[in-house]
């Protein structure tokens, strides 16, 4: 399955990371980045289903939600591919 990424929410990895960075040690951003791709890959899995997000307006999208720490990922699963259109964190859904 082929993962994809929309420049909206991989700029939103890249401020993620940069802030890790600010914060830490040097190189811990990208490491950081790494991890929340990966884990967005492991998301790819043939003839699984997701079920729609809980949030009514992401819903409305009709996006499928998993979490990745503190952050949101909002995605959808076509026949072969897994698109990330979302990366929010999750207090501001409430």
């Amino acid at each position: 399955m082929i993962v994809k990424i929309t420049p909206k929410a991989l700029s939103v990895i890249d401020a993620i990371a940069d802030f890790v960075e600010s914060q830490n040690t040097e190189g811990s951003g990208a490491r950081f980045a790494l991890k929340f791709k990966t884990s967005i890959e492991k998301l790819a899995r043939p003839n699984v289903q997701y079920s729609l997000c809980d949030h009514p307006v992401l819903a409305a999208y009709k996006y499928s939600c998993r979490h990745f720490n503190d952050w949101v990922i909002a995605f959808r699963i076509t026949e072969n591919e897994l698109i990330v259109y979302e990366i929010i964190h999750g207090s501001l859904l409430f």
